[in-house]
Order: structure tokens, then C-alpha cells, then sequence
């Protein structure tokens, strides 16, 4: 599969089908409201767009899926996370995609294809409460620039993006094959929990003096 060709025919139907989105098309300032209202609408007219792509559409998935929409192409499944980016830099907009194992299960164990779709959008106005989508881009997560990666907490490790798609748009590396992008991920989820392996054991180490001293003052600090 040419995934920079499949991209581009996911992200022309995607901006078909939001063709008025720079005249805004949400009545409701709240993002999450307006995340809702783009995966509704997707999923109103994704298997239309499959059929048109020549593609199977697959059912929505279930809710600990990494992906929001999937089609198949021949034997191959390809799963789609639909992200909604608030462009407003004084809002907190969470880059989070999925647990480091899941994603690895999902690329190598069922050999699927993950595609990030991402629609950057705005307030149209101070005064408006309608939001205007600035841009829809569609690109493999496998082939985002190395330095977009990151991975945070104790427990499972989440993968998370440090910057946008649209950011990094240039430096995708259209010509990166799966096994290139485990090389750099897994060194990347080495050290993640190499690190988290240390803090986990000073907390240990806290909470065995907490009990140890009689409960009597507790804290993660070190001593």
C-alpha cells in the first residue's frame, strides 16, 4: 500500500465532506462538543467514502480500540485515530494517542496500518460561539519526524505527540518502513521505563519508611 496516497485520498474525502469549514460549523464553543460532532459526521458518511476509495469499511470499534474509524484494503487493516486540535494556545489540548502496548499490538501482532487524521480548529470570532476547522491532515504515525514522540506515565507508558501534524507537516518521512520506525520507538519505550522503573522504587522506598516509622508522616521525597 502507497500510505502517502492513501493519506491524501483519506484527508480530499475528509475535507469534502467538511467543505464549509472555514465558514464554521459548530454552534458550540466546547471542544469536546465539536470533537463529537466531527466523528459524527465521519461516521454518517464513512462507508460511503470507503466505497468511493474502493475500500471495505469496518464497524465502529469498541472503545479500548487505538483507532476511531478502520477500512480494509485487500488483506491489510487500517485503523484511523480522528484527533481534534484547539489551535487557541491558551487552551490545553492533549496530544495523548494510546498505551505503548497496544499500539505495538495493533502494528506488529495484526500487522495493521494506523493513520493519524487531525483537524486543527478555531474560534471563528471573539464573539462567535462557531468554530472554524483551519486544516485537516491525514498522515501514518509510523512516519511522523522522530522528535514528535514521547511517552509519559508510571503505568502503562502513553504514547503522546509533542507537536502537531500540521507542524511537523514537511518532515514527514514518507519513505520510513515499519521496521525503522521500531528501531527509534523502541529505544524511545526503553528509556521511558528504565526511567519509570527508578521512580517506582523510591516510591517503594517511601511507602515502606511511611510504614516502617508508624504512619506517621508520609511523602515521595527523597531522603
Amino acid at each position: 500500500m502507497d500510505l502517502k496516497k492513501t493519506s491524501e485520498q483519506i484527508e480530499g474525502k475528509l475535507s469534502d465532506l467538511f467543505e464549509e469549514r472555514k465558514s464554521g460549523i459548530s454552534g458550540r464553543e466546547d471542544s469536546r462538543a465539536f470533537g463529537a460532532m466531527v466523528e459524527k459526521r465521519i461516521t454518517d458518511h464513512w462507508e460511503q467514502i470507503c466505497q468511493d476509495l474502493g475500500y471495505t469499511s469496518m464497524d465502529r470499534p469498541g472503545r479500548r480500540t487505538i483507532f476511531d474509524f478502520a477500512f480494509k484494503d485487500t488483506d491489510r487493516l487500517v485503523g484511523i485515530d480522528v484527533k481534534t486540535k484547539d489551535l487557541d494556545s491558551t487552551r490545553y489540548s492533549d496530544g495523548g494517542i494510546c498505551a505503548v502496548g497496544n499500539l505495538l499490538k495493533f502494528l506488529a501482532n495484526d500487522k495493521g496500518i494506523f493513520l493519524i487524521a487531525e483537524f486543527g480548529h478555531n474560534k471563528s470570532s471573539e464573539k462567535s460561539n462557531m468554530r472554524d476547522i483551519e486544516y485537516i491532515r491525514v498522515a501514518p504515525f509510523i512516519m511522523l519526524p522522530q522528535n514528535v514522540y514521547r511517552i509519559e506515565n508510571l503505568g502503562t507508558g502513553q504514547v503522546r505527540l509533542n507537536y502537531t501534524v500540521d507542524q511537523v507537516w514537511d518532515e514527514i518521512d514518507w519513505d520510513r518502513n515499519v521496521n525503522e520506525f521500531y528501531d527509534l520507538f523502541v529505544d524511545l519505550a526503553i528509556t521511558h521505563y528504565r526511567r519509570v522503573s527508578s521512580v517506582a522504587m523510591k516510591r517503594i522506598g517511601a511507602l515502606e519508611r511511611f510504614r516502617n516509622e508508624g504512619y506517621q508522616h508520609f511523602t515521595f521525597g527523597h531522603r
